[in-house]
C-alpha cells in the first residue's frame, strides 16, 4: 500500500511537471507573439532608409529613438534572423506598426513607395540626374551613366540628344531603390502610354515624327507658360519649317549658350556656334531643349491652322503674345512691346527714387 502511494505521488509530480512545462511554453509563445511580436512599438511616424551596406548594428542604431522599447524589437529581430536578411529600402513606420511588421518589411524588402515629382524646365539630362540623385538611392553619376549609355538608349528607341523626349513631366511613384535603368524603362512605358494611336495619327497628319513633336514642344514650352497659346505658337514654328526658314527661336539660343540666367537674348548670343542655335542653322535642333509637358506636346499635335510667321510678347505683360503674318506687322508689335517696356522701366525707376527719398 505504501509503495502504491509513493508511485502515485511520483506520477502526480510528473504530471504537474508536464503541465508546468506546457504552461511555460504557452506563456513563452504568448509572451513572444502577443507581447513582443505584435507589440506596437513605434514612438512616432518616421521614414527609415536602409542602405545596401547596412548591417544589424547599424540598423539598430538607426531605429534608436524611433522605437519605444528597443530591446523588444531586438528579441523579435533575432528570433526572425533579421541580421542575415536585411533588404535596403525606404520604410515608413507609424505608431500602429508592430515589431514583426518592422522586421518583416526589412527582411523581405516590403518598401513604402514615394512620389517623385518630375517637373518641367528640365533643360538637360544632367539636371534630371541631379534631381533624382537627391531623392533616390542611386546618385546623379549613376543616373548620368545610364542617360549617356548609347547602347541602352538605343534599346529604348532614343539617343543621348533625345533622352529628354522620354521624360514627360509629372509625379510618379517609385521605390527608393529603383535602378537608373529601371527608372528610364518606366519613363519609356509612360511615354508609350501617352503616345496613343490618336496622337500618333495627329503627328502623321502634320508630317512630323514623335521625336520632332517633342523637339518643337520643348521650344514652345521655352517660349511660353500660357497653355492656351501653345497651338498657335506651334503653328508659327511649323510654318517656318514648311517654308524652309530658320526657326529663329530664342530658347534654343539660350540652350546653346548654356547660360540659363539669360532673360533677354542679345546679338552676341545669336553668334553662338551650336547645332542648337536656330538663328544660325536650318531645321530642328538635334534634340529637345527641355522635357516638354503633356500640354505642350498636345499643343503641337493640335496646332492651329494659321499663316502666322512671327510673334512677340504682348505689351500687356500678361504672358500672352501678339502674332504677325509678315515683318511689317511683327515690327509694329515689337515696337509696341518695347515702348511699353520702356514706360514700365521708367515708372519703376521713378518709384524707386520716391522710395529712396522717403527713407532719407
Amino acid at each position: 500500500m505504501a509503495k502504491k502511494t509513493k508511485s502515485t505521488k511520483k506520477k502526480i509530480g510528473v504530471f504537474f511537471l508536464i503541465i508546468s512545462l506546457i504552461l511555460a511554453t504557452v506563456c513563452g509563445v504568448y509572451l513572444y507573439r502577443f507581447l513582443l511580436k505584435n507589440k506596437k512599438n513605434v514612438a512616432h511616424k518616421t521614414v527609415l532608409y536602409v542602405r545596401p551596406d547596412t548591417d544589424f548594428n547599424t540598423l539598430i542604431d538607426s531605429l534608436e529613438g524611433h522605437l519605444r522599447h528597443l530591446n523588444s524589437f531586438i528579441k523579435v529581430a533575432n528570433r526572425e534572423n533579421l541580421s542575415a536578411n536585411i533588404h535596403p529600402g525606404r520604410y515608413v513606420l507609424d505608431s500602429n506598426t508592430t515589431n514583426i511588421q518592422v522586421v518583416r518589411n526589412i527582411k523581405y524588402g516590403y518598401q513604402s513607395p514615394l512620389m517623385v515629382p518630375i517637373s518641367g524646365r528640365i533643360r538637360h539630362s544632367k539636371n534630371l540626374a541631379a534631381r533624382l540623385g537627391k531623392r533616390l538611392l542611386a546618385d546623379s553619376a549613376q543616373f548620368m551613366q545610364v542617360f549617356t549609355d548609347n547602347e541602352y538608349l538605343e534599346s529604348l528607341g532614343t539617343d543621348t540628344a533625345n533622352v529628354l523626349s522620354l521624360i514627360i513631366p509629372d509625379s510618379y511613384e517609385f521605390y527608393w531603390t529603383v535602378t537608373p535603368k529601371d527608372f528610364l524603362q518606366r519613363m519609356k512605358t509612360e511615354y508609350d502610354k501617352f503616345w496613343t494611336e490618336e496622337r500618333k495619327n495627329k503627328a502623321k497628319q502634320l508630317k512630323l515624327t514623335q521625336k520632332q513633336v517633342s523637339i518643337i514642344a520643348s521650344i514652345v514650352y521655352g517660349e511660353s507658360n500660357h497653355v492656351p497659346e501653345y497651338p498657335r505658337i506651334a503653328s508659327v514654328y511649323h510654318n517656318r519649317l514648311k517654308k524652309g526658314w530658320k526657326l529663329g527661336a530664342d530658347p534654343t539660343v539660350i540652350y546653346a549658350t548654356g547660360d540659363f540666367t539669360i532673360r533677354r537674348v542679345l546679338r552676341k548670343h545669336l553668334e553662338t556656334e551650336s547645332p542648337y542655335n536656330t538663328y544660325k542653322v536650318y531645321g530642328l535642333p538635334p534634340g529637345p531643349i527641355m522635357a516638354p509637358t503633356k500640354e505642350c506636346l498636345d499643343g503641337v499635335l493640335n496646332e492651329e491652322t494659321t499663316d502666322f510667321m512671327f510673334f512677340c510678347a504682348s505689351p500687356k505683360f500678361d504672358g500672352t503674345h501678339r502674332f504677325a503674318r509678315n515683318e511689317k506687322e511683327h515690327f509694329a508689335n515689337a515696337r509696341a512691346y518695347r515702348q511699353a517696356l520702356d514706360s514700365l522701366n521708367k515708372a519703376r525707376a521713378e518709384a524707386k527714387k520716391i522710395e529712396e527719398a522717403a527713407k532719407k
